[in-house]
Order: C-alpha cells, then structure tokens, then sequence
C-alpha cells in the first residue's frame, strides 16, 4: 500500500476527504479504503489540520481496514479534541477498537451506533 489517493480507494488504497464545518471551528474528515503504516504521513497531515479544530466529525464508516497506526492518529485526534465517530463501524476496525478498549474515548453519531454512552 502506498499513500492515500485522493480520487479513488482502488484494492489497497485510501483517501482522506477534509472538509471545515460552516463556523470554521469543526472539521468533517471521511475516511475510506485501507490504512496502515503506508498511509501513515498522509493521515498525519490530517491530524495536524485538526489540531486547530474545536471537533471533528471523523466519518469512518468507508474503513474497510485499519491496523494500529490509524488507532494511534484516531486516539492522538481525540486526546486534543472531541471527535464524534460517524458510522456505521465496518466489522474489522469495530473489532480492533472493541479488542483494544478504545471505542468508549470516542463519541458516536445516532446512526453510527457505537461509541461514547
């Protein structure tokens, strides 16, 4: 795997859409394909355009598989600012987060399902 692409989520790829809520404060950030230490920097890069949010509403639902480093960047995101979850989880990233004891740091959206209670 090599980077995410920002067109298409090919076999093997992923790609990052970022987009600022109206107000400026909160970011909308949908996340689709493949994450691993490949796709690392360019998950990177998000984290340091969210660092001058309030929130982020990080869209998940497209993940069809992520390994600890986007866990990582997930839990770094939400140690500096609320993030709401969109879903729903796709079965092997709601597997690592249920594995790892991390989905309740999150905040989930009504129709994703799982999250913060």
């Amino acid at each position: 795997m090599s980077g995410c692409d920002e067109q298409k989520t090919s076999e093997g790829h992923c790609a990052v859409d970022v987009t600022w809520v109206d107000d400026g404060r909160g970011l909308m950030i949908g996340l689709r394909g493949e994450f691993d230490v490949a796709s690392e920097l360019d998950v990177e890069l998000v984290l340091e355009l969210a660092s001058r949010a309030e929130s982020v509403d990080l869209d998940v639902s497209g993940v069809r598989f992520a390994d600890s480093t986007l866990l990582n960047l997930m839990l770094r995101m939400a140690d500096r600012l609320r993030v709401r979850l969109i879903g729903p989880l796709q079965p092997q990233l709601s597997e690592l987060m249920r594995l790892t004891g991390v989905l309740a740091r999150f905040e989930a959206d009504a129709a994703g399902g799982e999250g913060r209670a």
